[in-house]
């Protein structure tokens, strides 16, 4: 190796300098950006400081940190918290089970999430939506558990306050509902063994289940000297809604029977129709309609005169099911027409159905409604029934289609034979 002429040592010592000046101006810059990079953590853990309560553990669950947040919101000193396991703040209100899973979760490295009730060195309450998930070695095992939780204390009172006042406020309906109900059942007619029914000199049978312990669908019945007047209707609604149009419309055909003595299905007609629009139509924004049938039995002379507003019904006679005919207009629709009355000659045996939709209505576990055509299959099923087991027939059909789901509405079936 030849010695450096004094030419080499200047290009050399120049080269030494230039390359010093770079690593002076990388190193400043490499400061600064540390410099930023510690102020940022700083802010960042600043504010996460007044947002989460953060810890950290061993892999025995045992504090080795814990912010000013989590010493601020559980009452401990931070040098109370470290060294001691992590269940300082567990309140006996949290099911272990919770805790179990929230373990085995981290333990298989991963993240567990879910709302803790803890509590405070003083032993009042405090509620954590927690996030907690592990540290992995370079073999994928976790060595440390960090834990971030936002208090939600306030929330889960809010909630607390909220589901008493939903619970009360449901108190309330169901005592005002029970009220109404037992207002609607004095109202409506009962035979003698106390079952909803009527007294009349013909066999019958009601199923009646109202959606909302009040029903809209309403039926009555009045026997005089021969004579047997039958109403089954179905209001616009169900519930409170349903019966408070239900019972009103009751109170007024009541009086044209009973205390004005109109008898005729077609003049009632005309009367309910009148009366149902006067009392709603023209008062309310939307329409308050009534479907329904008048049956007037004449036993006397054999004889049955009905009336049909978008009622339901039909006449089961020796093995025929005979539709009745309806008129495509309800009670209370206002429309300026005359609904006529039909008139059919009665023979022993006769049975009549009258229903509301609640049957066509119902809905099965699978979402389908049960239908009219269910309805036309049944009506035949049924008629082969002895008339005594017709009821029990009927409910046990229902229940079957109907199975876990829940009831779709208002359901009402009255069945009457003539002997």
């Amino acid at each position: 190796m030849h010695p450096l002429s004094k030419q080499e040592l200047s290009q050399l010592f120049s080269q030494v300098a230039s390359h010093l000046a770079q690593y002076e101006m990388m190193e400043a810059t490499l400061r600064e950006r540390i410099r930023s990079i510690e102020r940022e953590f700083r802010d960042r853990a600043r504010i996460m400081d007044h947002f989460a309560l953060i810890s950290e553990t061993d892999t025995r669950g045992i504090i080795t940190y814990a912010n000013s947040k989590f010493c601020e919101v559980s009452g401990y000193a931070l040098d109370e918290l470290v060294g001691k396991p992590h269940n300082i703040v567990r309140h006996p209100d949290m099911p272990k089970s919770v805790f179990k899973e929230l373990w085995d979760t981290i333990k298989a490295g991963k993240i567990w999430q879910g709302e803790i009730k803890n509590r405070r060195k003083d032993g009042s309450a405090y509620w954590v939506l927690a996030t907690v998930g592990p540290l992995l070695d370079a073999e994928g095992h976790p060595y440390r558990y960090i834990s971030m939780r936002v208090d939600i204390t306030r929330q889960k009172e809010l909630e607390a306050r909220l589901r008493l006042e939903r619970d009360r406020l449901a108190q309330d309906l169901f005592e005002n509902l029970e009220l109404a109900q037992a207002i609607q059942a004095a109202l409506f007619p009962r035979d003698t063994e106390g079952e909803k029914g009527f007294q009349i000199g013909l066999p019958h049978f009601v199923f009646w289940r109202p959606l909302q312990v009040v029903s809209g669908d309403f039926f009555w019945a009045y026997e005089e000297q021969g004579r047997v007047l039958i109403f089954v209707g179905d209001s616009v609604g169900h519930g409170m809604a349903g019966g408070i149009v239900s019972t009103l419309f009751f109170q007024e055909l009541r009086h044209q029977v009973v205390e004005r003595g109109i008898w005729s299905p077609e003049r009632l007609a005309e009367e309910l129709d009148e009366r149902l629009g006067y009392l709603f139509r023209r008062k309310l924004p939307i329409d308050i309609t009534i479907d329904g049938t008048i049956l007037l039995i004449d036993k006397l002379r054999m004889k049955v005169s009905y009336i049909s507003l978008r009622g339901k019904g039909a006449l089961a006679r020796k093995g025929e099911i005979i539709p009745l005919e309806r008129h495509p207009f309800s009670f209370g629709d206002l429309l300026g027409q005359t609904a006529r009355e039909h008139t059919i000659n009665l023979e022993p045996g006769d049975t009549f159905y009258l229903y509301s939709d609640g049957i066509s209505d119902q809905m099965n576990a699978e979402g389908k409604k049960f239908g009219a055509k269910r309805v036309e299959v049944l009506l035949q099923e049924l008629q082969q029934q002895p008339f005594d087991a017709q009821r029990a027939y009927l409910e046990r059909v229902l229940s079957e289609w109907q199975g876990g789901a829940p009831q779709t509405d208002d359901i009402l079936f009255l069945g009457l034979r003539i002997v």
